[in-house]
């Protein structure tokens, strides 16, 4: 296990876990306390990984797809100053 701040491995367990049962740890370089989501992407969801893992794997992949912007012409516009408030 590695700090998320320093990426130091000098951590050491803390004897009590979160309020979802995962363990808690100290870095000893740098005493920051953290847990072993702290790191990733679902550190601060409500649910636990094993509730949130079915769900994001049933959503279809779909590549992601870039919009041109379009010119003040092109938005039915015929100035900047129409768009502004």
């Amino acid at each position: 296990m590695r700090c998320p701040e320093c990426r130091s491995t000098a951590v050491k367990e803390r004897p009590e876990c979160t309020a979802q049962g995962y363990r808690r740890f100290r870095c000893l370089d740098c005493t920051k306390q953290f847990n072993e989501r702290s790191a990733g992407l679902l550190n601060r969801t409500q649910y636990p990984s094993d509730v949130i893992a079915p769900v994001i794997a049933s959503i279809p992949f779909s590549p992601t797809i870039r919009l041109k912007p379009l010119s003040p012409a092109e938005a039915g516009l015929s100035s900047y100053k129409e768009a502004m408030p």
